[in-house]
């Protein structure tokens, strides 16, 4: 999805954004409202941060203040046209696990 899927399979490409599709229950969305807290990050469009909203399949839009993330935008979903549901792209996910160099 956009930029870090290019940096993941090897293009030189960083959006300055994150696009996170979540399972969309109350518990979920609480603890992505702390994590949104944390990164300071204001809604920047319509609709609001509500789970009516995601269930409906619209994106809501965030800009962080935090020192170590000003200006990403995080885009929330929880549906995208013409792919399966959060279940069933969860079953297929890939994870990378990133190396940490010591210095």
């Amino acid at each position: 999805m956009g930029g870090q899927a290019c940096v993941v399979y090897g293009a030189a490409e960083f959006s300055r954004d994150i696009d996170l599709v979540v399972a969309c229950d109350s518990k979920n969305l609480s603890c992505l409202r702390a994590a949104i807290d944390d990164l300071q990050a204001d809604c920047i469009a319509v609709p609001p941060f509500e789970q009516g909203f995601l269930e409906k399949g619209q994106a809501v839009h965030f800009r962080c203040r935090h020192p170590e993330a000003t200006n990403m935008r995080v885009d929330v979903m929880s549906k995208m046209r013409g792919l399966d549901d959060f279940g069933a792209l969860w079953a297929r996910r890939t994870t990378q696990t990133a190396l940490l160099q010591e210095e």
